[in-house]
């Protein structure tokens, strides 16, 4: 039975929810790495070879300052932060969550996701669905998270907010995986091969 509009937009809320909770975690993570790159900028005005280039940019303007340069030069300690390298990452992930499809509906968006991705790989697929078809599934270039649909949860956990558990493991596997965002699919209208290339 296809959902209504009502619990569409549960979804779509539950999902957002997730995906802010997911941006919270992003953005302490960027305060980190600034806090990072400011601890490494101070080692490097600290370096030697900061010193000796700022001493040889002051020469033609003051030749005293180099005399002055050398002398705090020589009261400090020589230390030298260690060269790090950042690899290139690997594409960015995207969660589409998928509830409330039918097998085949199921099927066949997994199948339009792994084309997509053979013809323009710029993102990995992760699909959150309820479909217990798809539960042992693996395709190559799509991740695929069960969760249970909301009538199996509740025979589970009685009187939880399946919403709840929607948000959070949309939340966790943003955070696992570093999506880039989130989509909720209509369970009335899935995206064809053709729309998810638009897109």
């Amino acid at each position: 039975m296809p959902p209504d509009d009502l619990a569409l937009a549960r979804w779509e809320v539950a999902t957002l929810t997730g995906r802010l909770r997911c941006l919270e975690a992003e953005r302490d993570a960027a305060v980190e790495e600034r806090d990072r790159h400011l601890r490494q900028v101070t080692a490097l005005r600290g370096s030697r070879s900061y010193r000796i280039g700022r001493a040889l940019v002051a020469l033609p303007r003051d030749p005293l300052a180099l005399l002055r340069l050398a002398v705090r030069w020589m009261r400090r300690g020589r230390h030298t932060p260690p060269r790090t390298r950042t690899p290139a990452g690997p594409a960015p992930a995207r969660v589409y969550v998928a509830v409330g499809l039918g097998r085949d509906a199921s099927h066949a968006l997994v199948r339009a996701l792994r084309q997509r991705i053979l013809v323009d790989g710029d993102h990995l697929p992760v699909v959150v669905t309820d479909q217990p078809a798809l539960r042992g599934l693996q395709v190559p270039g799509v991740v695929l998270e069960y969760l249970p649909d909301p009538e199996t949860w509740q025979r589970h956990d009685p009187g939880s907010d399946w919403e709840a558990l929607l948000a959070g493991r949309v939340a966790q596997i943003c955070r696992d995986h570093r999506a880039a965002g989130a989509t909720v699919i209509d369970p009335r209208d899935p995206p064809t091969l053709a729309r998810l290339l638009s897109n």
